[in-house]
């Protein structure tokens, strides 16, 4: 949690556009490559099933290291009233910081070359790991103000199923939706939300649900590995050891990662969602009982 933002530190290098930012990262990956074992050629990415090249992977990272610099500024033509807000491009007077980009894209490439036997035969694509998503309720859409929003349903994913799946399969499974998520051009932009109905799922279920080393494992590549930064959590239908667990936790959190996270009471998931997407144009049909419209989200839209 605390390596989710980042850090700036002491001798970073800064740039004051995003195409000289590309340039200087490429030239960091390359000095890299050169002078040290590390495999940069991100062959494990799964860049070819979503249309996407290295360009976009490490353009990713720089607006990732960006969002810091993004200020709630209405005066710009992009204001937002949904909870959490969006991302406003900085100021022509702030710089981005490319170190810190590239400290986070080392992270990234370590821990993807870290699961690269379970990435390989087959090369990581939607078909390869279609049977495996299909045990979970996941959707993908976007909100009212071009957000994404990543749906999680507990309540509708087939635990029996999920753990009887190898390791290997589900550490797949979610290296693909994090790509899917972090390589989305409004989810680097305006930012991402993540909305999580837990069912009221019961303490056993939910830590055996995942080995514990694949869960701790794909919690730290999606929270301090990819260049994800949600704008706000939405947690429905907590269990009462949920609500304790995070009363404990939050003892332990900074007043900004506090901020980025609502509870959803029960009776009010309808008109708190209205509050935090927009509504039920902007929430698949089979989501929780929250009233959606959406027949076909950005992973069927797609595949």
């Amino acid at each position: 949690m605390q390596g989710a933002d980042g850090k700036e530190m002491k001798g970073d290098a800064y740039a004051t556009e995003v195409e000289e930012a590309l340039k200087m990262l490429h030239l960091m990956v390359k000095d890299s490559a050169a002078t040290s074992d590390e495999d940069w050629s991100f062959s494990t990415t799964p860049l070819n099933d979503f249309g996407k090249t290295i360009d976009d992977i490490l353009l990713a990272f720089i607006r990732w290291s960006m969002v810091d610099n993004y200020h709630d500024n209405p005066e710009d033509g992009n204001s937002c009233t949904l909870i959490g807000g969006i991302n406003h491009p900085p100021s022509k007077t702030e710089k981005i910081n490319v170190s810190k980009a590239f400290r986070r894209l080392t992270a990234y490439q370590h821990w993807m070359q870290s699961v690269s036997p379970d990435l390989q035969d087959p090369p990581l694509t939607f078909q390869s790991i279609k049977s495996t998503l299909s045990i979970f309720s996941l959707h993908v859409s976007h909100d009212e103000c071009e957000r994404l929003v990543w749906f999680v349903n507990l309540g509708k994913t087939d635990l029996a199923n999920l753990k009887s799946q190898s390791p290997r399969e589900t550490t797949r499974m979610f290296v693909w939706i994090a790509h899917l998520l972090f390589l989305d051009e409004k989810a680097q932009t305006k930012g991402l939300i993540v909305v999580d109905d837990m069912a009221d799922i019961g303490f056993w279920d939910y830590m055996t649900m995942l080995p514990i080393q694949v869960g701790i494992s794909v919690d730290r590549f999606l929270i301090s590995v990819t260049p994800l930064e949600a704008k706000n959590v939405v947690l429905m239908h907590r269990p009462k050891w949920a609500e304790i667990g995070y009363s404990l936790l939050s003892w332990f959190l900074t007043k900004k990662m506090k901020n980025r996270v609502t509870m959803v009471e029960k009776g009010q998931e309808n008109d708190m969602m209205m509050k935090v997407v927009g509504g039920a144009t902007f929430i698949p049909i089979d989501f929780s009982d929250v009233e959606g419209l959406i027949s076909k989200d950005i992973i069927a839209q797609h595949y």
